[in-house]
């Protein structure tokens, strides 16, 4: 950090389930909220499965309630993404009943890739994380992001290109099935949208 021309943040994966996404996660978080207060902190968090099932991690209730504490008060951004609707993205668009974590990781890993895209290649808008941030965050506290991602496939040897307009592929982002996140959509209105 020390030896970084123009640090602008800091971007954190982890899950709010298990001990060591959440435990040590949430450390993280307060100590780069302390030690660089200025600089823009966004986390990709991964929320548990939304089932009755119960989990493998008897104390995955305690750790997401507490790691929602930090989420909410030492980052900036929070890009939600929850395992029920990878789940559902595995079974109905993907035809597949059990993804590996290697799968699992490369479709978030994708997510993840894509939307810091005009970070590594700047272009006219969104060169820089404040200004990516704040285009979609225009009140503080509204600060957990939907994330959506079109075309998904695990195969790295099948390309899937299509002649589209901007529209189509807005249509497609803000179809239910493409949304990593088990919200009622059809109910809520967005605040803000951004197509990378």
């Amino acid at each position: 950090v020390d030896n970084s021309d123009n640090l602008e943040g800091f971007i954190l994966s982890h899950s709010i389930a298990g001990g060591t996404g959440s435990g040590m996660g949430s450390y993280l978080l307060e100590l780069l909220n302390d030690n660089y207060s200025k600089k823009m902190i966004q986390t990709f968090s991964v929320f548990p499965l939304l089932t009755n099932e119960s989990s493998d991690v008897v104390v995955q209730p305690y750790n997401s309630i507490l790691t929602l504490k930090r989420l909410i008060l030492s980052t900036d951004s929070v890009v939600v993404i929850d395992n029920t609707s990878l789940n559902r993205i595995f079974v109905d668009r993907l035809k597949l009943n059990n993804p590996t974590f290697q799968q699992t990781n490369n479709i978030i890993s994708n997510v993840m890739s894509a939307s810091t895209t005009t970070l590594r290649y700047p272009g006219s808008m969104n060169n820089d994380m404040i200004s990516l941030i704040s285009s979609l965050i225009i009140n503080p506290k509204c600060h957990f992001l939907v994330t959506s991602y079109t075309p998904i496939t695990i195969d790295k040897h099948v390309s899937n290109v299509q002649k589209t307009t901007v529209l189509d592929v807005m249509k497609r982002l803000l179809h239910t099935k493409n949304i990593m996140v088990s919200v009622p959509v059809r109910r809520g209105m967005y605040i803000s949208i951004l197509n990378i």
